[in-house]
């Protein structure tokens, strides 16, 4: 006999197991499924803005985050250097961190499971279960197995199956985000700040993205660089090549390997990064969408992590809601939640993922904001934030 569950939930990353920590909260019978077996790794730049902080805490977190190798602020480079304070936000935590995704994914299960969930590692999903009305009733794991629930919460990442299988469409599909980054030791002291390089370059121009150097502590650092898909020629980059042109930017001091040897020790992981809503409306009948499923990533800068907490949560508890009142056919909830809390942002930031894709004007840009005297203001410009100069406090 199949099992029958409220609410099956597909990837165990951080909105997968926010919105199981979420939705077990109310006593629900929750299956959450990955294909990994966990600890596992994720390419991503480990960082975690204090709004992600926050959001960990919410989850009763606080005292592991807390563990992390902390940031007080952000270092830009545009390539004169200026220096952030992160934004001060009411009952929000001042500082960041930086993770690792194989620690904080793992605590993150774990405190999915310990809330309630059912976690089923190794049980990758292929395709969702719809009714003959085209309504999402479950999903079915590569083994054959089915598990029948009320709804399903897609949090399976930017190539989602249940997605694929559903063969959706929205009006920001187009609209994504290349990364390649690495962990490597660093001759340097360990940093409090996240620091942004501006500057990056392919074939003399400027591209619509940047490079990145976050401290893990214990004299290891991760480095990265992304760009969007804006940028008309953006498959002819080799990101292994453009990093490694990179790292030659980088002081000589630090003594970091060779772009080859980070080849050679596997070190390197690209991925894409969806960005602005590629599944939009986020529901259909019987399943909502979360993560890099939804598209969650802020357009402007591909933030990732605190986002999909973020949709994470508001899917598990906007689908309980639903269930227990209208039922699996509707989760218009949710499609307002989100709409609320990032339309207007994401809006500008798809129109500014257009706009600085013409070389040209990513140059011009980044000769105006090099140019502005005031950080703050420099800070919402870059990042449509409230961020303070960190000479202020």
């Amino acid at each position: 006999m199949a099992q029958r569950y409220d609410l099956a939930i597909t990837g165990g990353g951080p909105a997968g197991s926010a919105a199981a920590w979420q939705a077990a909260q109310t006593g629900a019978r929750v299956v959450l499924l990955d294909k990994a077996e966990f600890p596992r790794d994720k390419p991503c730049g480990d960082g975690l803005t204090p709004r992600a902080v926050g959001y960990l805490q919410k989850m009763g977190l606080a005292d592991e985050v807390a563990k992390f190798h902390r940031v007080n602020r952000a270092k830009v480079f545009s390539p004169s250097e200026w220096e952030l304070s992160f934004p001060h936000r009411p009952g929000m935590p001042d500082h960041g961190h930086v993770a690792r995704r194989l620690e904080l994914d793992a605590l993150l299960l774990k405190n999915a499971e310990s809330a309630g969930a059912e976690v089923r590692q190794s049980a990758e999903v292929v395709g969702p279960i719809v009714d003959d009305d085209g309504r999402v009733t479950g999903v079915t794991i590569k083994s054959g197995e089915q598990l029948f629930a009320d709804a399903v919460i897609s949090a399976d990442g930017a190539y989602s199956p249940v997605k694929r299988a559903l063969r959706l469409d929205s009006p920001y599909n187009s609209y994504s985000a290349i990364a390649i980054r690495a962990e490597m030791p660093a001759n340097r002291p360990d940093a409090d700040s996240l620091d942004i390089y501006l500057k990056l370059a392919f074939q003399g121009d400027q591209l619509p993205g940047y490079g990145w150097v976050f401290p893990l502590g214990d004299g290891r650092v991760n480095i990265g660089l992304g760009y969007v898909n804006s940028y008309k020629k953006w498959q002819q980059i080799n990101a292994t090549q453009l990093l490694g042109e990179f790292l030659a930017t980088l002081p000589e001091e630090w003594e970091l390997p060779p772009i080859d040897e980070l080849k050679k020790s596997k070190g390197l992981q690209a991925w894409r990064l969806p960005m602005g809503f590629t599944a939009w409306p986020p529901w259909r009948p019987g399943v909502l969408f979360a993560g890099d499923s939804l598209g969650a990533a802020r357009p402007a800068s591909g933030a990732g992590i605190s986002r999909a907490l973020q949709s994470g949560l508001a899917a598990g508890e906007c689908a309980i809601a639903a269930l227990t009142n209208s039922g699996p056919d509707d989760f218009t909830n949710y499609a307002q939640r989100i709409n609320a809390a990032w339309g207007k942002e994401y809006r500008r930031g798809r129109y500014f993922h257009k706009l600085v894709g013409k070389p040209a004007i990513a140059n011009a840009g980044l000769k105006v904001l090099d140019g502005i005297n005031h950080p703050g203001f420099r800070a919402h410009f870059l990042f449509w934030e409230g961020w303070r100069d960190a000479k202020q406090g």
